[in-house]
């Protein structure tokens, strides 16, 4: 017998009616809140950005690590906790507050932990724990931070040799090489035509206080000619370089952002986004050492310092006498890894404006006044000078150097003492 098309669609009416009850009755699945997520007992979550609850970092970090706390589920009271840093690293390390406090109704809040930058000589542990806890939470794990120790210069038979030579003709670099300590400042010239990243966007006197430097004997000196290699940190710039490098670049949030740049491709392909954590560290070779005047030279062209494998050398081949820093950066070689396993990645690195890392930073000769050239603000240059104390273990520099569209030459005004 046929049924008839009203009797049809009325079965299939009921069915998915009662597909809908069934629905209605089953768990909720939506994704919009963890609430959704979890109905188990209430914990406490130390992450890190990358979800994990351990980071290794080395001990020549600065670089801020931070740290969300979160709950598994809300509640309608605020959630005060107490925090601590134990373990043999804590001394290096500084937790931006010891109590937070989780709003009602809210699921996480923030600390932040510091690293020191110590003499770190073996690996060290710390635990970020909660120590304290409102009723009826329990905390799931503590956070572990490893520091692996600095690294560690030692001469080779050769640089031995070379130094053992230094001091028979009486050149001690013995209270030189090693480890030492930077204070000082950088004058920062700012923008008045560019809307830049916030933290260098207008002109400011930046600090250097307590900053770690290694100092080593180079591969380019000779019987003689002392000549010696910062290959860290080099005069304690790497915060600031650093920060000026973000200003041109991810957090220059109004150019790099900016729709159709190739910009935004390159930060997709390497992941490279402003709360990644990316390594930076400035390394100057060359710096010759003339004992009898106490005085350094250190100014070169801006290609000595180039990697032969940085892919822009081509386009940032014009070469003005600079400090020639070495920039040994983490989005540089994710950038490098990429253009070896695509080549015609390049193309997009070299049509993407500010990436020219080593133009940017070092824009303008410095080996002499070059303020009417570039138009910039008169009466801001001075000239290089470096300067060496064997007795007290000291070196001294000052130098301008002038970044990608700023308004005059900044200048860097540091001192350094070979720690004990």
């Amino acid at each position: 017998m046929k049924t008839s098309l009203y009797h049809r669609l009325r079965s299939i009416g009921a069915i998915g009616l009662f597909s809908l009850l069934l629905l209605a009755l089953l768990p909720s699945c939506a994704k919009d809140t963890p609430d959704n997520k979890y109905r188990g007992e209430n914990k406490i979550q130390l992450r890190l950005p990358d979800g994990s609850r351990s980071v290794l970092i080395a001990a020549t970090s600065t670089s801020p690590i931070k740290v969300t706390v979160r709950l598994t589920s809300r509640r309608t009271d605020a959630v005060t906790l107490q925090l601590s840093l134990t373990g043999e690293a804590a001394s290096s390390l500084t937790l931006s507050s010891k109590t937070l406090t989780i709003p009602a109704g809210q699921l996480e809040g923030e600390v932040v932990i510091t690293p020191s930058a110590k003499a770190v000589t073996t690996q060290q542990q710390a635990k970020l724990s909660v120590t304290s806890t409102a009723s009826g939470l329990m905390v799931e794990g503590d956070l572990t931070i490893t520091i692996s120790p600095f690294p560690v210069w030692t001469p080779t038979a050769a640089q031995q040799a070379l130094i053992d030579g230094y001091r028979a003709k009486g050149i001690d670099l013995s209270t030189i090489l090693g480890y030492h300590t930077v204070e000082g400042s950088v004058d920062w010239a700012g923008f008045t035509d560019y809307d830049y990243g916030t933290d260098i966007r207008s002109k400011a006197t930046w600090r250097i206080s307590g900053a770690t430097m290694l100092v080593e004997l180079s591969d380019r000196a000779t019987a003689d000619q002392p000549v010696l290699k910062f290959s860290y940190n080099a005069l304690g710039l790497n915060d600031i370089y650093k920060k000026l490098w973000d200003g041109y670049t991810v957090d220059n949030l109004l150019y790099f952002y900016a729709e159709g740049r190739s910009s935004l491709e390159v930060m997709k392909a390497i992941n490279w986004t402003r709360s990644s954590a990316e390594t930076f560290n400035v390394v100057l070779d060359n710096v010759r050492v003339n004992a009898s005047t106490g005085t350094l030279t250190f100014t070169g062209k801006r290609l000595s310092g180039m990697p032969a494998t940085y892919p822009l050398r081509e386009e940032e081949s014009d070469s003005p006498i600079v400090v020639p820093f070495t920039y040994e950066s983490s989005v540089w070689t994710r950038v490098m890894a990429k253009i070896a396993a695509e080549p015609t990645f390049k193309e997009t690195v070299e049509t993407t404006e500010e990436m020219e890392l080593y133009s940017i930073l070092s824009n303008t000769g410095i080996d002499e006044d070059r303020t009417a050239e570039i138009e910039a603000t008169e009466g801001h240059y001075v000239k290089p000078e470096g300067r060496i104390d064997l007795k007290k273990g000291t070196l001294s520099f000052t130098f301008p150097f002038h970044g990608h569209n700023s308004d005059y030459y900044s200048v860097v005004k540091v001192t350094s003492q070979q720690r004990k």
